[in-house]
């Protein structure tokens, strides 16, 4: 039997243990394919919810994991699963909600929803748009995906690439900015301070090795054995359950687990064995190491920046365009070679004003990034 049948199954299992949220017709419905895109329509929902009640709003995801994270916030009880796009399943969600506009995250164009919503006069909206050359809308099969895109009431571009490549193919964009950046930004202001992680610092810079796997451990360890004066190490692995792997793997430069608590400002490395603390410990960080960009899955790196730091991740990261945007505005570094990475940091780690510019720069860059929400909302709203 093909592994695809018992996943497909698996999938099938998960959807069907989803909610319904109450029916009735609603002014905004947002659909978002996982959780990656879930936080970027977040910013859009908290401000959609300033002058519309809850109940006019419906939310749909397509995965389960990004389903089983979102259930679990805020918006629960207006969200649910985008039914499988089939015609009886259209009929059924349009005869439910019968939503007037209809705000899709970043992609997952879903023909059937699309073609039959724009009969019945749903408005369409694409936020955080962004498309490439090579994208099916472009290839002959992907024409009629061309012709519904040409309907949207309104395609908003988080880059200016993508705003020129749809015009240029008589489709109606606008750039008018990436809402991940108001998103992070938000979120630095619910930051927890920690008391025990700024003792544990003291007057040192602070690494941040944020949602890492075995080739950031393995940085981390070389960049150890320079031993390097005036640094700490925070390490927050991607799996919880390689915490104590990594403790071993590093127990030449004796690691504390942050959950024992025996942790002191004489120890250089400590790891966080439990969920929930990463975003709020990038406000400590001098130098951030984002995990995933050995693999071409490059975790979030807007986080650490916008708190204003140095920032570094593995070379794959084609499909990141923030990622080589940071690189070219040069605080950040694409880590090709890793001994050139550690002169970086060593060098950066006892030249406090170089440092500092640096984040001033990151900082300064992502700030200006920030506004994409309001310009959304406006147009949407008009």
């Amino acid at each position: 039997m093909s592994p695809f049948i018992p996943k497909l199954r698996h999938f099938n299992t998960l959807r069907k243990e989803g909610q319904k949220p109450k029916t009735g017709q609603v002014k905004y419905w947002i659909h978002a394919a996982s959780l990656g895109e879930y936080e970027m329509a977040v910013p859009l929902i908290e401000r959609l919810l300033e002058k519309h009640a809850i109940e006019e709003i419906i939310i749909t995801l397509f995965s389960p994991s990004g389903y089983t994270q979102a259930i679990q916030g805020q918006y629960a009880e207006r969200l649910m699963y985008l039914p499988l796009d089939t015609l009886g399943n259209v009929k059924e969600f349009y005869k439910d909600y019968a939503p007037q506009k209809a705000i899709f995250i970043r992609y997952d164009f879903w023909y059937t929803f699309i073609y039959e919503g724009q009969k019945r006069g749903t408005q369409f909206y694409l936020v955080n748009g962004r498309f490439r050359a090579n994208h099916f809308f472009f290839k002959w099969y992907g024409k009629s995906y061309l012709h519904l895109l040409r309907k949207f009431e309104g395609i908003y571009t988080s880059d200016r690439a993508s705003e020129t490549l749809l015009n240029k193919r008589r489709v109606g964009a606008e750039f008018l900015g990436d809402t991940r950046f108001d998103r992070v930004s938000d979120i630095t202001k619910r930051a927890k301070p920690f008391a025990d992680i700024k003792k544990f610092i003291g007057d040192r810079k602070v690494l941040i090795v944020g949602s890492s796997w075995e080739p950031e451990e393995d940085l981390v360890a070389n960049l150890l054995a320079k031993k390097l004066q005036n640094l700490a190490i925070i390490i927050a692995p991607h799996d919880l359950k390689r915490s104590t792997s990594i403790a071993s793997s590093l127990a030449l430069f004796s690691p504390k687990l942050y959950t024992k608590g025996s942790f002191t400002e004489k120890d250089q490395v400590l790891i966080l064995d439990t969920m929930g603390m990463l975003s709020s410990m990038y406000q400590y960080a001098d130098f951030a190491l984002v995990g995933g960009g050995f693999s071409g899955a490059l975790h979030n790196i807007l986080e650490p920046a916008v708190w204003g730091c140095h920032l570094s991740f593995g070379p794959l990261t084609s499909k990141f365009p923030e990622a080589q945007e940071f690189v070219a505005e040069g605080f950040a570094h694409s880590i090709v070679d890793q001994n050139q990475w550690i002169v970086t940091i060593s060098e950066l780690n006892s030249d406090n004003l170089k440092l500092e510019a640096l984040k001033t720069k990151a900082k300064n860059y992502t700030s200006a990034k920030m506004g994409a929400t309001s310009r959304i909302i406006s147009s949407i709203s008009l």
